[in-house]
């Protein structure tokens, strides 16, 4: 039998839908080192967050280049966005832990520059994403941009995404986890940086409901 979910929105409203997901989830995210299956690994070794536990995830699109020396931690803090996404973390530290990841692990090139990754690579490293899902059972994850989140809302048969422009986040509830759409921090931070406050506050409001479920 097909399993169900029941999808909650900010506006409070709730409908229960099929999907049909894939729960068999055979791989460890320490896999995804050698997992070899799209090929992006020769650009670069995987991004990965080190964290033993997560209450919160937060999931970008693919990893970003890094030099010898730099801590290869997905949306890291001294990017832009991983900057955007401590400061949201600010308040909330004392009661949840976070996680850090990509859809896509390795660094996508085109003759040497980064690119978007494609939907094929994406599917190749969807089973890494599941992993870390199975192992760490986060209660939230965050979807940065439209991207990542019409990507994974789709393998759960979700097929449309909006964003409000006044931060009011849809949720989906999928088995014990609530996935969050949400506008990318670099979309914040270069069309919405006057409203970076009210974004953060709808980001903690959002966790606060969401954990009171």
């Amino acid at each position: 039998m097909m399993p169900y979910m029941t999808i909650f929105t900010g506006q409070l409203t709730s409908m229960t839908v099929k999907f049909s997901a894939n729960y068999d989830l055979q791989l460890n995210p320490s896999a995804c080192k050698r997992c070899n299956a799209c090929g992006l690994y020769l650009n670069q070794d995987p991004a990965l967050d080190s964290s033993a536990q997560a209450d919160i995830f937060w999931v970008g699109l693919s990893a970003v280049q890094f030099g010898e020396d730099e801590d290869r931690m997905p949306l890291a803090p001294d990017t832009r966005s991983g900057g955007l996404i401590e400061q949201a973390e600010q308040g909330l530290r004392s009661d949840f832990s976070f996680y850090r990841t990509n859809i896509v692990k390795c660094l996508p090139l085109n003759e040497g520059k980064i690119r978007y990754p494609a939907e094929h690579e994406m599917s190749k490293c969807f089973p890494n994403f599941e992993a870390e899902l199975s192992n760490l059972q986060p209660a939230i994850v965050f979807l940065l941009g439209k991207q990542v989140a019409t990507f994974v809302l789709k393998k759960y048969g979700i097929k449309t995404v909006t964003f409000d422009e006044n931060f009011d986040f849809s949720t989906f509830n999928i088995g014990n986890t609530c996935f969050v759409p949400i506008h990318h921090p670099s979309y914040i931070l270069v069309y919405k940086r006057k409203f970076i406050s009210d974004y953060i506050a709808a980001i903690h409001n959002t966790v606060r409901v969401a954990m009171a479920l």
